[in-house]
């Protein structure tokens, strides 16, 4: 019930969006400078929203900035443009870190989503280099926002989820035979990284879709064709990717 009216109190105030949004997602969104003015404005307004209900903290400097909430929030709606759905539930919670870090085992982390305390953490530094270099499929918000987009699909208590579970089911089909020709060295387009599970495979697929589509399209028809269907768009259709419902 808090999160309907806040996301009510901040739709009404939709024709008072700061011109910083327009502003921080020209500057550092290909996507959204290519989208058509109209759903330019779409595309402002939903991350608007998204950023006011989102919990950003910062970690070892004092504030998250405008421009990093922004940034940050404009990954979710990218991934989520073509569904109806495009608020995080169970992970609402981003830390923004300054440099690399360390977590658990791992070393020289650029982000990571912690499951077990429903937070996700962004190096705000390799979040700006995603979106500076566009199309080198590597992108650390959409990379761990899918990582969180993938996690709350299997929640059982949200109200409502982002994909579809038959095409999500019918994406995890065709992704264990890509998964195979990885690990057997077999592939032609999909970095080794992407080998490691079908977390990591769905993650990496995610940057694959928005940074380097064509490629994608060309070399893995198939799986390319799954991910129009699950995000309900076609980034190779730059003004307008969203497809018809």
């Amino acid at each position: 019930m808090i999160e309907r009216i806040r996301i009510l109190w901040y739709s009404r105030r939709l024709k008072k969006i700061p011109i910083s949004y327009d502003h921080f997602l020209r500057k550092y969104s290909q996507y959204y400078r290519d989208l058509h003015p109209d759903l330019q404005l779409t595309f402002r307004e939903r991350t608007y929203i998204a950023s006011k209900l989102l919990i950003f903290r910062p970690v070892k400097f004092s504030i998250v900035t405008d421009e990093m909430k922004i940034l940050i929030t404009s990954a979710l709606i990218q991934i989520t443009f073509g569904l109806d759905n495009y608020l995080l539930k169970r992970f609402n919670t981003i830390l923004v870190v300054p440099n690399t870090y360390s977590f658990r085992e791992y070393e020289a982390l650029l982000g990571h989503v912690d499951f077990d305390a429903n937070k996700i953490v962004m190096s705000w530094p390799s979040v700006q280099e995603g979106f500076i270099i566009p199309d080198d499929a590597f992108n650390v918000a959409l990379h761990e926002l899918a990582h969180a987009l993938q996690g709350e699909q299997l929640d059982p208590y949200l109200f409502s989820k982002f994909f579809s579970s038959l095409k999500m089911s019918k994406w995890e089909e065709e992704g264990i035979k890509e998964l195979y020709k990885i690990r057997s060295k077999r592939h032609e387009f999909l970095s080794d990284y992407a080998g490691i599970n079908m977390k990591e495979l769905f993650a990496t697929c995610m940057e694959c879709f928005f940074e380097q589509p064509d490629e994608f399209k060309v070399k893995v028809p198939r799986l390319f064709n799954l991910m129009t269907d699950l995000l309900k768009q076609d980034p190779t259709q730059n003004e307008n990717p969203l497809l018809s419902k």
